[in-house]
């Protein structure tokens, strides 16, 4: 598996060691006890490193993939978030190391505290990155998402089992890739429905946005041993929000689908709408 960024032998546990003076000259010695084995940032899945070129980390990943026959799998996410961790730990464990080296130019996107990465995301297609990690696969010759209809899935990574995750990026990869890249023929009332849901989703993420700028500040700060405030409170916000919205577009991008299909004219579909966060809300 190719990635972006030289990490493999960064160290991220310190090796503990004891001793005491003799006769205030000597130290003792450690024993091998006193001593814990480093993790790599690969066992530990700490490999989202800041970045000043996630833009060209991507693009070297895509290049690489057209190259070499491959997808391009793009990894957005942060070392804080557990989910992240788990997804980038469980793709240097076999048998998923093997699969996803065999198939996949693998990058992983630092988003910081929420943050960064709106540029790579916006290139690639979705509006916004709705959880840490989100996980983009790429046909590198089209540039068309093959995993479209279920990345969301991988919010909650940590719980997916290994027996999933392989089950998952054989299946992106066995994508039959001629049909994805053949250019499609959408009747004009789908494409006018798909360009409304688009810019419903357009209004949301910009709405999420705004909700990052909040919550990621004071997220930096619990990280830090500093006190989060109303973080908890405000974090369930923004959660469950990322949560529908993805589920919420889905839903209607297949009812517009659906109801094309079945000969339905001047179709009108209902956009939900959600509460304001309670930092929206005026003070009375």
């Amino acid at each position: 598996m190719t990635i972006s960024r030289n990490t493999v032998g960064l160290f991220l546990a310190v090796v503990l060691t004891t001793g005491t003076w003799l006769n205030n000259h000597a130290l003792a010695t450690e024993t091998p006890s006193t001593v814990k084995a480093a993790l790599t940032a690969e066992e530990s899945g700490e490999l989202y490193l800041p970045s000043d070129h996630s833009m060209s980390d991507v693009t070297a990943a895509l290049d690489a993939a057209r190259k070499n026959n491959k997808l391009a799998l793009v990894v957005m996410g942060a070392n804080w978030c557990h989910d992240s961790r788990g997804l980038a730990a469980r793709l240097y464990q076999e048998p998923l190391h093997s699969l996803v080296n065999e198939y996949y130019e693998t990058v992983f996107v630092d988003v910081g505290f929420l943050d960064k990465g709106k540029d790579v995301i916006s290139r690639l297609g979705p509006p916004v990155y709705y959880a840490t990690p989100t996980v983009l696969i790429i046909d590198p010759v089209s540039g068309r998402l093959v995993n479209q209809t279920n990345r969301h899935q991988w919010a909650n990574a940590y719980s997916i089992s290994m027996d999933d995750s392989v089950e998952y990026f054989q299946q992106m990869a066995n994508t039959d890739l001629t049909t994805l890249r053949a250019e499609q023929e959408i009747p004009d009332q789908l494409q006018q429905l798909l360009a409304e849901i688009d810019a419903f989703e357009q209004v949301q993420a910009e709405r999420l946005y705004a909700a990052y700028a909040v919550v990621g500040p004071m997220l930096k700060e619990l990280k830090a041993g500093n006190e989060g405030g109303d973080f908890e409170s405000y974090w369930t916000q923004v959660r469950n929000f990322r949560y529908k919205v993805p589920a919420d577009v889905d839903a209607l991008k297949a009812q517009a689908v659906d109801r094309v299909a079945a000969g339905e004219q001047q179709i009108k579909l209902d956009y939900p709408e959600y509460p304001p966060f309670s930092w929206e809300t005026p003070a009375p």
